[in-house]
């Protein structure tokens, strides 16, 4: 009789490594197939909405038309900033009120800038100048180069 144990405790050992193989693998299929899914906020008229890179990355990619600004001076923004922002700097006053004042202001606007601090104060500045859908995207610094497509300087 302690042949037959020994068998079935084999085999139980067996199953229950197969099992828990089989686990694992379900597992990492199905983290790795699954995309996690990025929410954008619904923008306001009456106050900025923060996003951070992910949700920057969705938006910008979205099938919607999107305008980006980088309003950093213009040497920064040449030496690489997101594909297809247009720069207008935030620091100069009559430069930004007359390049903003041809934009659409109704359609989603992100503002980035070097620091967070600067595209918060830009994006203020958008909002009292009437635009109605405008996402702070923070500082590029503190963005990694997985997150956002940059363009190279030139």
């Amino acid at each position: 009789m302690a042949p037959q144990r020994s068998s079935k405790r084999h085999s139980l050992r067996a199953d229950l490594g197969a099992a828990a193989v089989a686990l694992i693998a379900a597992a990492l299929l199905l983290g790795c197939s699954s995309k996690e899914e990025v929410v954008i906020p619904p923008a306001s008229a009456e106050q900025v909405t923060l996003i951070n890179s992910a949700q920057g990355r969705a938006l910008i990619e979205s099938p919607e038309k999107v305008l980006v600004i980088d309003v950093r001076p213009r040497g920064e923004y040449m030496s690489g900033h997101l594909v297809g922002a247009q720069s207008i700097d935030a620091a100069v006053p009559a430069d930004w009120e007359f390049r903003t004042a041809e934009l659409d202001k109704d359609i989603p606007t992100v503002v980035y800038c070097s620091t967070a601090a600067c595209s918060e104060n830009a994006a203020a500045m958008l909002l009292r100048a009437g635009f109605t859908r405008v996402y702070d995207l923070g500082g590029i610094a503190d963005w990694g180069p997985e997150d956002l497509s940059v363009e190279p300087p030139g």
